[in-house]
């Protein structure tokens, strides 16, 4: 990483002594020598460069972006103005410590004019061009991501199809074992209807990018019902979901891995009070949805955390979410003595109307 950085900061100098030095050959005076007046542009480009950053990654994002067209270019032309102020004084005062001649006080009003509009249209060129090479690659990079998600949304659909046979023979046979189950019998057939609900979520409603949150919440719920039948009687299984869940689209099967996680790796105690899993989905305010595991587990069984391990499924998860929700997600996983405690944070974007 270190590396990389140097090479990133080595880079952006010799771009700006490219730079200056093209700058150089367009103002270039064949009575003196070239090292110099490139040694003077260098420094002319140096008093931009703190504006020429600003413009391009806090005004352009902020406003450009935004389609606020009229305060990008009066923030533009104002930040503009105040650079060449500066770099005007300041170069003509370096350059009377110098030479030991005194533009401001020596020189005709014509001919600081003069000097000053050729130093505005100066910052004003570089600005602009560091903000072009800003769009231009935000662009680029925009257009790499799309290709990947795009890249991604394929491999996941091919994946999905092919894994369609398996659950449709399950789905159906579900069915026919549902039907073989005596009345009598209702907690089986519960499980059974339940288990086919999971199937039919799996089948036909998660083929788009978006479904409610609502959909799946009700698949959690009956992933954690069939789960806890296959847990110890008595073992400690609490699932709070929020009253005031409001109604808006995820990505599916996000929440699966985590708290498919913790019934897989919770402990396996004698005394089944001790074995723990408590799943909290709140949605505490108007954007962002929190998931909240905690499991216990056996730190004298030789179990491997998955999350810890860094499993497939987790680093699916990991993927899916930065390609999902770039910038607007956080997944983080400590280790307390026998506790696990696992929090998936999501800002979500779309809502149900």
């Amino acid at each position: 990483m270190p590396r990389k950085r140097a090479v990133y900061y080595l880079f952006y100098v010799a771009a700006w002594m490219v730079v200056a030095f093209i700058v150089m050959l367009i103002n270039y005076n064949p009575h003196t020598a070239w090292i110099p007046q490139w040694i003077g542009h260098m420094g002319l480009i140096a008093l931009c460069i703190p504006a020429c950053y600003y413009t391009a990654y806090i005004l352009t994002p902020r406003y450009l972006y935004s389609r606020k067209i009229t305060a990008f270019i009066f923030y533009f032309l104002f930040i503009t103005f105040l650079n060449t102020v500066f770099t005007f004084v300041l170069s003509l005062y370096i350059y009377g410590l110098f030479t030991g001649i005194h533009v401001l006080s020596s020189s005709a009003p014509l001919t600081l004019l003069s000097l000053f509009g050729v130093t505005l249209l100066l910052d004003t060129s570089i600005i602009s061009i560091s903000c072009i090479i800003k769009v231009v690659g935000d662009h680029y990079f925009m257009e790499q991501k799309m290709l990947e998600i795009e890249k991604e949304k394929v491999s996941t659909e091919l994946n999905f199809l092919r894994s369609q046979v398996n659950p449709h023979f399950l789905f159906n046979v579900m069915n026919t074992i549902y039907f073989q189950i005596d009345k009598a019998n209702a907690d089986a057939r519960v499980s059974v209807e339940k288990f086919s609900e999971m199937l039919r979520y799996q089948l036909y409603e998660c083929t788009t990018d978006k479904i409610p949150i609502s959909k799946e919440l009700h698949y959690i719920k009956n992933y954690v019902d069939i789960q806890t039948l296959r847990m110890e009687r008595g073992s400690d299984i609490q699932l709070q979901i929020d009253e005031g869940m409001r109604d808006f689209m995820i990505a599916p099967l996000l929440i699966l891995p985590i708290v498919e996680n913790a019934f897989k790796h919770v402990s396996n105690f004698k005394e089944p009070g001790r074995n723990k899993i408590y799943l909290t989905i709140a949605n505490p305010d108007a954007k962002t949805l929190v998931v909240d595991v905690i499991n216990t587990f056996d730190p004298s069984g030789g179990q491997k955390h998955l999350m810890e391990t860094g499993g497939l499924g987790v680093q699916n998860l990991r993927r899916r979410l930065e390609l999902l929700y770039p910038g607007r997600h956080g997944l983080t996983i400590d280790k307390e003595e026998d506790l696990y405690h696992t929090v998936l944070k999501i800002q979500y974007m779309y809502v149900v109307t």
